[in-house]
């Protein structure tokens, strides 16, 4: 613990990163000319819109240090529906997550491969579909997976393959959901809010994108697990000492019992609910908070809590999504300083005019590189979708390019890239299977190169359907 503390305090805490950015954003309003661009209200799909050839300089407004810190609790105000959905939905999971239904599931799931041995590979295969569709809507992440990649290193090592499967089957099965985000209110919903998008439209398309990315993955890693099963040299791992990987018995006998079994079924009959309202019945995020609520009371209730200890889990829930929906407010800041400074539409004609050189498919290759390099800086999607979008979807509009696409190339950028950056948590999964970072990266390159260019084919697939609706 004491090491996994050091190695996560050796790079800047994200505020630290996101104020740093706001201070370089303030000087920006001293020196980078000032200008704007017209807007307009499009009548067909009711958001405001960039004007083409419209943008013209504008008297300088240069922020100074207080308007800064000012514009943080702007920023928050401005993010305030975001921010209290945010707060909602993590204490609606806590509720779920206190039930302790989550991993006696997952232990459960364990002991059903350790005691079939023969099936392992099936039953890894089947466990990965399961996390990354789990991992898709938000509500398995990796700080929930955390206490089990242990186990799954152990299971794996003691099945005859290495703790990179484990690895694997744990933490790499939720990111990869995690990128595809079929219905992630912290990452898709909240670049969807800020790019004026129906909340969670494009499904069909995501949903396309999990089991293409899915099947990738899980047929790499299940082809790699075979192939060290034969010959165990073949592991990126196999001159290391894994004597220390023993399964934490305790927790893998969590019986799974009916009240288990309840709270998991409100669980996912509440997500088909979420579905159905927002497919048919155009809800946002004021009706997924509300029925996120009546969740987390029945969870409660079927749990047998009583009803103020529902409510202190409630409050404990909160906390534990403060840092999330605080990141929101603080990147919104920056561009509030941005805006104030009148240099935001300065920033996207610029970015415009770089990345219109030329066609749409390779804009939006641009705007992927962008966020995958954006996500080193600022590993919190939904503080990636604050300080991006309000830039990346104005811009998608000059560019020409749908901001479904934009939303797309954040969802990508940020996503898939957690797995590669090691100021993300998969520094702390490799810690917990006591594998060295530069051998999973040994093995996670490749497959990461090969997920890239499929983003890309998704991207310019995107654009050639016409993904929207706008």
């Amino acid at each position: 613990m004491v090491t996994q503390e050091k190695k996560r305090s050796s790079f800047p805490h994200v505020f630290v990163i996101l104020l740093s950015i706001m201070v370089a954003a303030m000087v920006a309003t001293w020196f980078v000319p000032a200008g704007e661009f017209s807007r307009q209200l499009d009548p067909k799909s009711n958001r405001t819109v960039i004007v083409p050839d419209s943008f013209h300089s504008v008297e300088q407004a240069p922020v100074d240090p207080f308007q800064m810190f000012v514009a943080v609790q702007k920023g928050m105000t401005q993010a305030g529906s975001i921010v209290f959905f945010i707060f909602i939905v993590f204490s609606s999971i806590y509720v779920v997550m206190s039930t302790g239904a989550i991993d006696a599931f997952i232990a459960w799931m364990v002991r059903k491969t350790r005691s079939n041995p023969a099936s392992a590979n099936i039953t890894f295969g089947v466990l990965m579909a399961v996390f990354m569709i789990w991992g898709s809507t938000g509500t398995l992440s990796y700080e929930e997976m955390i206490a089990f990649v242990p186990i799954f290193a152990s299971l794996a090592l003691a099945l005859g393959y290495d703790p990179i499967v484990g690895l694997a089957v744990s933490f790499v099965s939720v990111g990869i959901g995690f990128a595809s985000a079929t219905v992630n209110p912290f990452t898709i919903g909240v670049a969807q809010t800020i790019s004026e998008l129906p909340l969670f439209s494009g499904l069909a398309y995501r949903l396309l994108i999990l089991a293409v990315m899915g099947s990738i993955t899980i047929a790499w890693t299940l082809r790699y697990a075979a192939k060290i099963k034969n010959d165990p040299s073949k592991s990126v791992v196999s001159d290391l000492d894994f004597e220390d990987l023993e399964f934490d018995e305790e927790k893998v006998n969590l019986k799974f019992t009916k009240t288990h079994k309840t709270v998991l079924m409100l669980f996912l009959i509440t997500i088909l609910i979420a579905g159905f309202g927002l497919l048919k019945l155009h809800w946002y995020i004021n009706q997924l908070a509300g029925l996120f609520l009546i969740m987390g009371i029945l969870v409660g209730i079927a749990d047998r809590k009583a009803p103020s200890r529902i409510a202190e889990l409630f409050v404990e829930g909160m906390s534990k999504g403060v840092l999330s929906a605080m990141v929101v407010g603080v990147a919104r800041g920056i561009l509030v300083v941005l805006s104030e400074g009148k240099i935001v539409d300065s920033i996207i004609n610029g970015m415009a005019n770089l990345l219109g050189q030329g066609s749409a498919y390779l804009s939006s290759v641009g705007m992927l590189l962008f966020q995958t390099m954006m996500n080193f800086l600022v590993p919190s999607g939904s503080g990636q979708a604050a300080t991006t979008m309000p830039i990346m979807a104005p811009l998608a509009d000059l560019l020409e390019v749908k901001r479904q696409v934009a939303v797309l190339a954040f969802q990508f950028g940020d996503g898939f890239s957690n797995l590669l950056w090691p100021t993300g948590f998969i520094l702390i999964g490799c810690i917990l299977a006591k594998v060295p970072l530069s051998r999973y990266l040994r093995w996670f390159l490749p497959l990461y190169a090969v997920l890239f260019v499929v983003q890309i084919l998704f991207l310019w697939g995107a654009i050639a359907i016409g993904y929207g609706p706008f």
